[in-house]
């Protein structure tokens, strides 16, 4: 049937097809059969594959108990040795850990990252923190349009504004203008006073290596014999990014070149 070479084709990429409806009075073994064998697998070799997923995916003390009574994290964990089988080059996992309690999202991202050492697994999440914490490479999609695709880090440095410097004196605000007149790429400072007789100043750069720029500060406001009480650089982290390149509004457009332009100009 036309249906069942379609299905076939879907589980052949690896993408997880788990209908809960439909596995729920099954067991994990049973259902992982039943799509060994839509996937053409027979045998003692679908059973070894079968013994193989489930100790890859820890779920090997759960293979006779029904899926409806396993937690959410196990289920998961189901649909994710459900498209192991066959081997398949390429994995599809979209949102695999929301609903799922703390201990449970950190083994999935554990099961995740071991994974992709032997797959090629694509991964698609709304949680950034997660997608930093996982991928080697990152697509972030904005209205349809494919607008960056690099790894994580390359990412961060691409960003319009790419961090920030903190600092923490006991001077006044005029002269610490002074003293940072005199380090370059510093486009915008802001000093905050605190009910202690401190300052903080926030620092932006427009400089690509944000320490270097760290260096420049410290070194302003040591050879002028004046004490950092506190130093901190804030960098910018994958949520900066996606919120830079996908908001809306006056400049949206421009800001999207120029991530354009870096990115040919690097190539």
């Amino acid at each position: 049937m036309k249906t069942v070479n379609i299905f076939r084709k879907s589980l052949s990429n690896g993408l997880i097809v788990f209908d809960k409806n439909f596995a729920r009075l099954q067991t994990p073994k049973e259902y992982l059969r039943f799509v060994g064998e839509a996937k053409g697998l027979r045998g003692t070799g679908l059973e070894q594959q079968i013994a193989d997923v489930m100790e890859q995916t820890k779920i090997a003390e759960m293979e006779n108990r029904r899926i409806s009574t396993l937690s959410k994290g196990y289920k998961q964990r189901v649909g994710i040795a459900q498209a192991l089988l066959g081997n398949p080059r390429v994995i599809i996992l979209d949102e695999p850990t929301v609903g799922l309690d703390p201990i449970q999202i950190i083994e999935i991202r554990a099961l995740i990252k071991e994974l992709g050492k032997n797959h090629t697994v694509i991964f698609s999440s709304h949680i950034l923190s997660e997608v930093q914490a996982i991928c080697d490479q990152i697509l972030i999609i904005a209205k349809g349009k494919l607008i960056a695709f690099d790894g994580p880090e390359q990412l961060e440095r691409r960003l319009l504004a790419p961090g920030e410097i903190l600092i923490t004196v006991q001077m006044e605000e005029e002269e610490i203008r002074e003293i940072l007149a005199e380090t370059g790429h510093i486009t915008e400072i802001l000093v905050e006073t605190r009910n202690t007789g401190f300052h903080v100043a926030h620092l932006r750069t427009d400089h690509d290596n944000i320490y270097e720029v760290s260096g420049s500060v410290f070194s302003a406001f040591a050879k002028k014999k004046k004490p950092l009480f506190e130093m901190a650089v804030k960098k910018a982290n994958l949520e900066d990014v996606f919120i830079e390149l996908t908001e809306s509004g006056p400049g949206s457009e421009e800001k999207l070149e120029i991530v354009k332009e870096k990115e040919a100009n690097e190539k």
